[in-house]
């Protein structure tokens, strides 16, 4: 990612939660809020404007599934699903937990706390990204983003800085407050190590009740569920990009417990058709992906 340029990621990602969303058949499962952002966002840059007006051909529509057959089948469903999944578990925190911080690592283009921040004005929400991939998506959602007193942007550069040290030391972020952090599509692109060493620093950076995760993890290649295409690999290479971190979901309870956290809800790609497909004609799901919520233990 060049620095003066939003995330490609996260122009993919939004696409392809609008790609979903704009079809009837998924009305309950990408509400109308989401797709009004979201088409916001992508009309205020020239590559966003260039990605909506792939939405309207029919010819982009027609290619997509057979490049998400090639790379990942059913990523841009999964990708609805699995915001699905974190968007429940962000308001059942809130909601019946005592959760009153929410932080995203890596927003990118989601709008999770821009359309929450006015709904719970007690929660205090903080945005973390690359400096270009937020303020593309601060400027275009503008005044209502620029003037919110519980919803803030934090600008990390995670080659030059350290979470500990960047959000530690923000005026924004509260850590007294009961913080659950969102990490979604970001530790599979961590080794292990670092893996091991940010769930250690959010339980520092808490002073008050013991912090929830949720997050998303990959599959490793051989997993019965893992129906990855066969071109992906071939794919992150020429983009420069690798996954370094894979983990069964039969798993990730024993490393989480390993660690000090206490798995709270699985979102396997079964989960996820029982919860959110039902009676839906929705063709293949990925399964190489599946979403976690965690609590630190006391």
């Amino acid at each position: 990612m060049k620095e003066n340029e939003a995330s490609a990621t996260a122009y993919a990602v939004l696409q392809g939660l609008l790609y979903v969303g704009r079809k009837p058949r998924y009305n309950g499962l990408v509400a109308d809020d989401v797709l009004t952002a979201g088409q916001t966002i992508l009309a205020a840059t020239e590559e966003g404007r260039k990605r909506l007006r792939q939405l309207d051909s029919a010819l982009f529509r027609t290619i997509v599934p057979l490049m998400e057959t090639l790379l990942v089948p059913g990523l841009t469903l999964h990708y609805a699903l699995r915001k699905r999944f974190i968007e429940d578990a962000v308001l059942s925190a809130i909601e019946a937990e005592g959760v009153t911080q929410v932080v995203n690592l890596g927003a990118g283009f989601d709008t999770l706390a821009w359309r929450l921040h006015e709904r719970f004005p007690e929660v205090n929400f903080i945005e973390i990204d690359h400096p270009a991939t937020g303020a593309a998506k601060a400027q275009a959602l503008g005044e209502p983003m620029a003037a919110a007193e519980n919803l803030h942007q934090l600008s990390v550069d995670f080659t030059r800085q350290t979470l500990a040290a960047r959000l530690g030391g923000f005026s924004g972020f509260q850590p007294e407050r009961t913080t659950l952090y969102i990490c979604e599509g970001v530790m599979a692109y961590l080794t292990e190590e670092q893996v091991t060493e940010m769930l250690e620093t959010l339980v520092t950076l808490s002073l008050g009740a013991a912090p929830w995760l949720v997050c998303t993890c990959v599959e490793p290649l051989e997993a019965p569920e893992n129906n990855t295409g066969p071109l992906l690999g071939t794919y992150l290479r020429m983009k420069g990009e690798s996954i370094h971190w894979r983990i069964a979901h039969g798993t990730i309870k024993s490393f989480l417990a390993d660690r000090g956290y206490e798995m709270m809800d699985l979102g396997t790609v079964t989960e996820f058709k029982t919860r959110y497909l039902s009676g839906i004609d929705h063709g293949v799901t990925h399964g190489g992906e599946y979403g976690v919520l965690a609590r630190a233990r006391q």
